[in-house]
């Protein structure tokens, strides 16, 4: 555990030995507006993270369709979103010149996490009858929808409103930044105009890897490896493909009558033959 903290401590002595040399050498650099945007549980709380902390960067939080809002928006901010793409909001971010990163992830998993995230958010309108559910209702409910419980069609569509329209933004895969971070994350920077980055990709990703978020701010706790589950955290395992140790045939079945032709259309898929 003293390792432990000596490790945590050594890391912020680097991130911010590195961020105030950036913070020196990029005084001349403006300041993107930023959203990133997804359906929930596809990363786009992770990808947040990382870009507020970025130096002259701050999350701000989600405008929950709120378009007006969006009018508001400063230099350096960043915005969390599961915003559908419309023209009205293309032409809002085109007049205030917000750069959108559009966070995709495989839909299966992000179902599990999503149904994981209803049981343990206290402030969903269905945690309470889902947390007396096993998980297999869970899930069937998570792939059907009910009132004020978007179902995975719905959940997949907002994504494909953005891609289906040609929005402009930069899409990045979960599955991609999660296998190989610190180019995918240069690649958001490069996106955002961020020069002179020497270093700076990499004390960010290392700062808001898996271990450290899943902590939280409780240092003295044991960090988690990606995989090791924790049903009451946010970030509960950080693996690619955990739906195979949850979906039934049933569920199979069902997410492919609803969505089956989303997910080729995606590219998680070729055809409907999976299991």
């Amino acid at each position: 555990m003293l390792g432990q903290l000596f490790a945590v401590a050594g890391e912020e002595i680097k991130f911010s030995y590195v961020y105030l040399k950036h913070q020196i050498g990029s005084t001349q650099q403006s300041r993107a507006k930023v959203l990133v945007n997804g359906s929930p549980k596809s990363g786009t709380t992770w990808m947040l993270k990382m870009i507020a902390s970025l130096p002259g960067y701050e999350e701000i939080g989600n405008y929950y369709g709120d378009l007006q809002k969006y009018h508001t928006t400063e230099a350096g901010h960043v915005i969390h979103g599961h915003d559908a793409y419309s023209p009205e909001l293309k032409n809002i971010l085109l007049a205030e010149g917000i750069k959108v990163i559009l966070m995709l992830r495989d839909p299966r998993d992000q179902l599990v996490s999503r149904m994981f995230h209803v049981k343990r958010s206290t402030n969903h309108v269905w945690n309470e009858r889902m947390k007396a559910m096993e998980n297999d209702e869970a899930l069937m409910l998570c792939i059907e929808g009910r009132e004020k419980l978007p179902g995975m069609y719905d959940m997949i569509a907002l994504a494909q409103s953005w891609l289906n329209g040609n929005a402009e933004a930069l899409v990045v895969r979960y599955e991609d930044l999660l296998a190989d971070t610190v180019p995918h994350f240069n690649t958001v920077l490069e996106y955002l105009g961020i020069r002179n980055n020497q270093g700076l990709a990499e004390v960010i990703v290392e700062r808001n890897r898996f271990a450290r978020l899943s902590m939280g701010k409780r240092i003295w706790q044991n960090q988690r490896k990606p995989g090791q589950e924790d049903a009451k955290s946010h970030f509960r395992k950080g693996i690619v493909g955990d739906w195979r140790n949850y979906l039934k045939p049933e569920h199979i079945q069902r997410f492919k009558e609803l969505c089956g032709q989303q997910l080729i259309e995606l590219g998680y898929e070729q055809d409907l033959d999976w299991s």
